[in-house]
Protein backbone atom coordinates (compact mmCIF):
# COMPACT_ATOMS: atom_id res chain seq x y z
CA UNK A 1 0.00 0.00 0.00
CA UNK A 2 1.53 3.28 -0.91
CA UNK A 3 0.61 5.82 1.68
CA UNK A 4 0.25 10.15 0.48
CA UNK A 5 1.10 12.62 2.79
CA UNK A 6 -1.70 15.17 2.53
CA UNK A 7 -1.31 18.62 3.27
CA UNK A 8 -4.13 21.13 3.53
CA UNK A 9 -5.97 19.76 6.29
CA UNK A 10 -5.67 22.48 9.13
CA UNK A 11 -6.96 21.53 12.90
CA UNK A 12 -7.65 24.53 15.32
CA UNK A 13 -9.13 24.54 19.14
CA UNK A 14 -10.30 28.03 19.89
CA UNK A 15 -8.59 29.23 17.53
CA UNK A 16 -5.27 27.51 18.14
CA UNK A 17 -3.62 25.72 15.77
CA UNK A 18 -2.50 22.26 16.53
CA UNK A 19 -0.38 20.09 14.26
CA UNK A 20 -1.72 17.62 12.53
CA UNK A 21 -0.06 15.04 10.09
CA UNK A 22 -2.63 13.13 7.81
CA UNK A 23 -2.02 10.53 4.77
CA UNK A 24 -4.22 8.51 2.67
CA UNK A 25 -3.42 5.19 0.98
CA UNK A 26 -5.37 2.92 -0.96
CA UNK A 27 -5.49 -1.31 -1.17
CA UNK A 28 -6.35 -2.49 -4.69
CA UNK A 29 -9.47 -0.80 -5.88
CA UNK A 30 -11.86 -1.78 -2.45
CA UNK A 31 -9.84 0.03 0.59
CA UNK A 32 -8.98 3.48 1.56
CA UNK A 33 -7.20 4.18 5.07
CA UNK A 34 -6.85 7.52 6.29
CA UNK A 35 -5.01 8.49 9.46
CA UNK A 36 -4.47 11.75 11.32
CA UNK A 37 -2.10 12.29 13.76
CA UNK A 38 -1.88 15.53 16.64
CA UNK A 39 1.35 15.14 18.64
CA UNK A 40 0.39 17.90 20.92
CA UNK A 41 -2.66 16.29 21.97
CA UNK A 42 -1.44 12.50 21.73
CA UNK A 43 -4.86 11.91 19.58
CA UNK A 44 -4.23 9.62 16.38
CA UNK A 45 -7.60 9.01 14.30
CA UNK A 46 -7.30 6.07 11.97
CA UNK A 47 -10.29 5.48 9.61
CA UNK A 48 -10.66 2.58 6.97
CA UNK A 49 -13.12 2.43 3.95
CA UNK A 50 -14.47 -0.65 2.13
CA UNK A 51 -16.44 -0.48 -0.90
CA UNK A 52 -17.03 -2.35 -4.26
CA UNK A 53 -17.03 1.58 -6.29
CA UNK A 54 -20.28 1.82 -6.59
CA UNK A 55 -23.11 1.65 -3.33
CA UNK A 56 -23.05 2.38 0.18
CA UNK A 57 -19.54 2.48 1.51
CA UNK A 58 -18.21 0.30 5.14
CA UNK A 59 -16.60 2.92 7.41
CA UNK A 60 -14.50 1.90 10.80
CA UNK A 61 -12.82 4.71 12.92
CA UNK A 62 -10.11 3.84 15.68
CA UNK A 63 -9.17 6.74 17.90
CA UNK A 64 -7.11 6.54 20.51
CA UNK A 65 -6.57 9.38 23.30
CA UNK A 66 -5.01 10.33 26.39
CA UNK A 67 -7.02 8.95 29.62
CA UNK A 68 -9.28 6.40 28.15
CA UNK A 69 -9.64 3.00 26.15
CA UNK A 70 -9.23 3.41 22.19
CA UNK A 71 -13.00 3.98 20.59
CA UNK A 72 -13.66 2.15 17.63
CA UNK A 73 -17.05 3.81 15.97
CA UNK A 74 -18.10 1.84 12.42
CA UNK A 75 -20.95 3.21 10.38
CA UNK A 76 -22.07 3.04 6.73
CA UNK A 77 -21.83 6.14 4.03
CA UNK A 78 -24.16 5.67 1.44
CA UNK A 79 -23.96 5.25 -2.20
CA UNK A 80 -22.89 7.59 -4.51
CA UNK A 81 -22.17 10.76 -3.31
CA UNK A 82 -22.71 13.61 -6.26
CA UNK A 83 -19.31 15.31 -7.44
CA UNK A 84 -17.27 13.01 -5.03
CA UNK A 85 -14.68 10.18 -5.60
CA UNK A 86 -14.55 7.42 -3.44
CA UNK A 87 -11.52 8.58 -2.13
CA UNK A 88 -13.17 12.43 -1.74
CA UNK A 89 -15.83 11.04 0.19
CA UNK A 90 -13.87 8.89 2.81
CA UNK A 91 -11.55 11.56 3.11
CA UNK A 92 -14.69 13.81 3.58
CA UNK A 93 -15.56 11.47 6.39
CA UNK A 94 -12.59 11.31 8.24
CA UNK A 95 -12.13 15.09 8.65
CA UNK A 96 -16.16 15.25 10.21
CA UNK A 97 -15.13 12.13 12.28
CA UNK A 98 -12.14 14.05 13.67
CA UNK A 99 -13.69 16.85 14.48
CA UNK A 100 -16.36 14.77 16.82
CA UNK A 101 -13.21 12.97 18.10
CA UNK A 102 -11.69 16.00 18.95
CA UNK A 103 -14.99 17.78 20.20
CA UNK A 104 -16.11 15.09 22.53
CA UNK A 105 -11.72 15.23 23.63
CA UNK A 106 -12.90 18.64 24.53
CA UNK A 107 -15.91 17.83 26.26
CA UNK A 108 -17.81 20.25 24.27
CA UNK A 109 -16.07 23.39 26.13
CA UNK A 110 -13.79 24.18 23.00
CA UNK A 111 -14.17 25.46 19.42
CA UNK A 112 -12.91 22.78 17.32
CA UNK A 113 -12.50 23.81 14.09
CA UNK A 114 -11.17 21.40 11.17
CA UNK A 115 -10.45 22.51 7.59
CA UNK A 116 -10.15 20.79 4.55
CA UNK A 117 -8.21 22.55 1.18
CA UNK A 118 -10.01 21.17 -2.33
CA UNK A 119 -6.65 20.79 -3.23
CA UNK A 120 -6.25 17.88 -0.90
CA UNK A 121 -9.57 16.93 -1.98
CA UNK A 122 -7.86 16.20 -5.51
CA UNK A 123 -4.94 15.18 -4.12
CA UNK A 124 -6.66 12.58 -2.09
CA UNK A 125 -7.75 10.61 -5.92
CA UNK A 126 -3.45 10.64 -6.53
CA UNK A 127 -3.59 7.78 -3.64
CA UNK A 128 -4.87 5.21 -6.31
CA UNK A 129 -2.18 5.99 -8.89
CA UNK A 130 0.60 5.41 -6.10
CA UNK A 131 -0.23 1.97 -5.21
CA UNK A 132 0.91 1.17 -9.32
CA UNK A 133 3.85 3.13 -9.38
CA UNK A 134 7.20 1.04 -7.77
CA UNK A 135 8.76 2.35 -4.57
CA UNK A 136 11.65 5.02 -5.24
Amino acid sequence: MARLALTGINVAIDTVAQDASTTIGAIGGYAVVVATALPQLGVTLTSSYLAAMVGDIAASHLCSMPGGPPIIDQHVLPGQQPGQTHAQTCLLDHVAELRDVLDAFHASAATVTVTIADSTLEHADRAWHAQDEPPT
